[in-house]
């Protein structure tokens, strides 16, 4: 996948946290052949920039500096839908040939299922949430509609059920 974002004109840099320093993650990395750099965040300096308390992490920064995406935890780029989703946003098109945005690339999930909800179709707006949900489980406002949909009676009839939510959250659904 490196060479495919390097041909893009995109860049990859791997921050491993270890705070025994980077003689720790370095026979990984070697291990791994990874072509990219990778640094070693002893201190964890960028988990308390960034907000994140476990890793891996996925940061989409712009050539100006400008953090365009943040999703923490659970990034992984062996999961299909993540990597297809990387390389859109490196190539700078979304699926109908516009310029795109890290917002606009992982905001269209969302907005997908929107469309196909409002056209009636409730299966096909389930399938594209869940998609959207794996490749960005903070997405609370998509999982709270695909909840909805699944589970009306639990937003539509009195009370919001909170504690029902919570229970969804805990067993990782």
């Amino acid at each position: 996948m490196y060479s495919e974002l390097k041909s893009l004109g995109a860049d990859l840099l791997s921050v491993a946290v270890d705070l025994q320093g980077p003689d720790k993650p370095r026979p990984y990395v070697e291990a791994a052949k990874a072509e990219f750099n990778t640094v070693v965040d002893q201190e964890n300096v960028l988990g308390g920039i960034f907000g994140y308390r476990a890793i891996p992490n996925g940061l989409f920064i712009d050539a100006d500096g400008t953090l365009l995406f943040r999703r923490l935890s659970g990034f992984d780029v062996k999961k299909p839908e993540v990597a297809a989703e990387v390389l859109k946003f490196a190539s700078g098109v979304d699926s109908a040939g516009g310029e795109s945005s890290a917002t606009a690339v992982f905001g269209d999930f969302f907005a997908r299922g929107l469309t196909m909800y409002q056209a009636g179709d409730t299966d096909g707006a389930s399938t594209v949430w869940r998609e959207g949900i794996a490749v960005e489980p903070d997405h609370w406002n998509m999982r709270k509609q695909l909840w909805a949909i699944e589970h009306p009676e639990r937003f539509y009839d009195g009370a919001v059920d909170y504690g029902w939510q919570k229970e969804q959250v805990e067993q990782g659904l």
